[in-house]
């Protein structure tokens, strides 16, 4: 019909609900921004602090790091000096091994002497008679002389091996031994002072002699002198002077053991036997037996005095080859 309808309303209400929203806005906005300004800024410092603590921490790694290569060029440096004060440790354990075998072979010389002086006898009887069985054109018979003189030779040559043997510098290897053959060298070399002195040396000779042991023969052959010939010391003087060598077994070990019937050890130096320069000996150093219980150390055994109502009893453990 060509009217306009208008409607009037008061705006305060709405002006006013805008405000409020307008302000509500602008507050959530400004919290907002200074919130995201303090993440920034607290992940500023947290950067700047891992930063710090990783400078630290690199510069603690660093230091310690030469502290460590420091402190590992110290052990390398100890290491080789306590190498090589063990090697001069064992050289001179082994100088003094030896320095020892050649002072025990001037009281074994005479044995020895003795032991090459009856062949030798044998052997010019046994050429004298060859001689004479040639002349008489008996040439069998001379050749049994003859090879008589080859099978004492040959022995004379096993006693001055033996005696070499003895002598000889260094240490040798260590593995399995033949006890029978060491026990030979023995007799070889101290057999004719207990014959001298009338002692009677009881050493073992059936199948336990057989057995096989680590260790070396030279060494283990010292050791057994050494014994031997201080066993022979302390019963020189008795009527019925006797030593015993005894081979038995003790689980899978081997046990050799050396008693006498002598006055036995001083309970006053009992306990320092093994010490060196501890001895009852007038004349005597007091390194023999500190020696002995060395080797058998090094060949994986041991040597003791065991007690005993009589005399003196030395044991030997070695390891069964």
């Amino acid at each position: 019909a060509g009217w306009h309808l208008v409607h009037m309303e008061p705006l305060d209400a709405a002006l006013r609900s805008a405000a409020v929203r307008t302000r509500s806005a602008t507050t959530i906005a400004a919290l907002a921004t200074i919130a995201a300004m303090l993440g920034a800024w607290w992940l500023h410092q947290r950067r700047k602090r891992n930063a710090g603590a990783r400078a630290e921490l690199e510069a603690e790694v660093a230091r310690r790091t030469a502290e460590l290569s420091a402190t590992a060029d110290r052990l390398q440096i100890e290491v080789e000096q306590r190498e090589a004060a063990d090697q001069r440790f064992r050289q001179a354990r082994e100088e003094l091994a030896h320095a020892n075998r050649v002072g025990s072979i001037g009281t074994i010389t005479a044995s020895v002497a003795h032991e090459i002086n009856q062949p030798v006898a044998a052997i010019r009887t046994f050429a004298d008679n060859a001689a004479a069985f040639l002349a008489r054109d008996e040439p069998a018979r001379a050749a049994t002389n003859l090879q008589a003189i080859v099978e004492l030779t040959s022995r004379i040559g096993t006693i001055t091996a033996g005696l070499r043997r003895y002598a000889r510098r260094g240490a040798g290897s260590i593995g399995p031994v033949a006890l029978d053959a060491a026990i030979d060298g023995v007799r070889l070399l101290i057999g004719d002072r207990f014959r001298a002195k009338g002692v009677t040396l009881d050493l073992p000779s059936g199948p336990e002699a057989r057995l096989t042991v680590i260790a070396g023969r030279v060494r283990l052959e010292q050791v057994l002198v050494n014994l031997l010939q201080n066993a022979l010391d302390a019963v020189a003087e008795r009527p019925d002077a006797r030593v015993d060598v005894t081979v038995g077994r003790k689980g899978r070990d081997v046990v050799l053991t050396v008693a006498d019937n002598g006055p036995g050890i001083d309970p006053g130096i009992a306990d320092d036997l093994f010490t060196p320069f501890a001895t009852s000996k007038t004349d005597g150093l007091g390194l023999g037996l500190g020696i002995a219980r060395d080797i058998m150390t090094e060949f994986g055994g041991t040597l003791d005095l065991v007690p005993a109502p009589r005399g003196a009893v030395f044991r030997m453990i070695l390891v069964k080859a």
